[in-house]
Order: structure tokens, then C-alpha cells, then sequence
């Protein structure tokens, strides 16, 4: 006796479509949630990465406004001892005088910038008063490298007028021989041009690299506040205090 099977009917056929699309349906949502998670976790950890490097950068930013001021300092001595150049040697003024050689650079810690910015990982960055604080220090960073290049160029010029004028080799070979004290009593004046002409460029030169400096030591003060303030909004906008 064989049996015939029945026809299925259109609700059994309903019921199987809609379990394979409830299937389907939960497993893109199980897929996207998860995807949403690791999104979330990439954003915290691009958040948690960005705190250290501005933690980074304070302290940089300390160490260079700090050599910036003592800079000053000196500078302002050779302006006032300037005179005394031609005249002969002035242990103070000379010291002072090597300020010109060299300024501190500030070195942007942006490893996690680099990321955000060429990798994809800005979109991740829901919040978007941390998002605007992010991008805005790295324009203020970048505007500081323009101030830094700038001085950068008034510093090559005073230090080529400095191989001009200064007898290195003379006050290295007679500090070797001499006391400071008995140079200081001395009248030479170890240059190698002393004319007015070459002496009025170097004090001019001198007076803008001073400026140049407090130039980029001011940017570089409002660069740490404004890295200060970015490290306490990521704090409080991801809960991370």
C-alpha cells in the first residue's frame, strides 16, 4: 500500500521562508552588533592612545618653554653687554653669547594622529567634542612648526655671522694658556671682523632671533594649556577619570 504525501500548503511554505529570513535576519544583527563593539573598543583605545601622547607633549612642551626662558635671559645680556664686543673679552658675554647657536625643537608625539587622520580611525570618533578638540590641536601644532621654521631661518643667519665674527680658535687656544681673569684684563677682543658695519648686523640679527624665540615660546605655552584642557575633555567624555 503506497502512500501518496500531501501537498504542502502555502502557509507551511510562509512559515519556512519566514524561519530562513529570522535566520538570516539575527545573524546580520549579531554580525553588526559585533562589529559595533569592536568599533566602540578601537575608539576607546584610540582615545586612551591620544591621552598619552598629549601626556607626552606637556612634558616636552615644559622642557622647551623652560630652555625658551633661559634663553631669554641670555639674550637679554648680550643686548645689554653688547657694546663691550669690540672692546675686549667679557667671560659673561661670550657664555651668554652661545645662545645663538641653537634653539630647542618640539617634537609633535602623534603616532595615534598619524592613525586617526591616515588610517580611517577619525570615523571612528563618535563624539565630536572630542573629535573637534583633536583636530584643532593638530592645526595649532601645525601652526607652530610654521613659527618654528621661521625662526629656524633667523638662526641660520646669526649663526653665520657668527663663523663671521667670532675667533673660536682664538679664545680656544688662549683659555688653554691663560686664566679668564688675566683674558678679561687683556684688550684683545677675539674677532675676526670688529668693523661697525658687520657688528650692527649681528646685534640686528641677534634682536630678531630674540623676538622669533618669544614668537614660538608663546605658541608653544598656549600648545601645552591647549593639550592640558584636550587630556581633561577625553577624560570626561569617555569616563576615563
Amino acid at each position: 500500500m503506497s502512500i501518496i504525501p500531501q501537498e504542502k500548503r502555502f502557509t507551511d511554505y510562509f512559515y519556512e521562508f519566514l524561519m530562513l529570513f529570522l535566520a538570516v535576519f539575527c545573524g546580520f544583527l549579531a554580525e553588526n552588533l559585533r562589529e559595533h563593539k569592536v568599533e566602540r573598543e578601537r575608539e576607546h583605545q584610540y582615545i586612551i592612545s591620544m591621552i598619552e601622547d598629549l601626556a607626552v607633549d606637556t612634558t616636552n612642551l615644559s622642557s622647551v618653554i623652560s630652555i625658551f626662558s633661559n634663553s631669554e635671559f641670555k639674550m637679554d645680556t648680550v643686548l645689554k653687554m653688547y657694546s663691550k664686543l669690540a672692546i675686549g673679552y667679557y667671560d659673561t658675554l661670550r657664555r651668554n653669547l652661545q645662545v645663538v647657536r641653537g634653539f630647542p625643537d618640539f617634537i609633535y608625539t602623534d603616532r595615534t594622529m598619524q592613525q586617526l587622520k591616515y588610517s580611517g580611525g577619525m570615523r571612528l570618533i563618535r563624539n565630536k567634542k572630542a573629535s573637534d578638540g583633536i583636530m584643532d590641536y593638530d592645526a595649532k601644532v601645525r601652526d607652530l612648526g610654521l613659527d618654528v621654521s621661521n625662526l629656524g631661518e633667523v638662526h641660520n643667519q646669526t649663526r653665520m655671522l657668527w663663523n663671521r665674527i667670532i675667533d673660536v680658535e682664538g679664545i680656544e687656544q688662549d683659555t688653554k694658556l691663560k686664566s679668564i681673569i688675566e683674558i678679561e684684563k687683556g684688550t684683545k677682543n677675539y674677532l675676526l671682523l670688529d668693523n661697525k658695519s658687520i657688528l650692527g648686523e649681528f646685534n640686528n640679527m641677534i634682536r630678531s632671533y630674540k623676538r622669533g624665540s618669544l614668537l614660538v615660546k608663546t605658541q608653544e605655552e598656549e600648545l601645552k594649556e591647549k593639550a592640558i584642557k584636550l587630556i581633561s575633555l577625553l577624560k570626561s567624555e569617555y569616563q576615563l577619570e
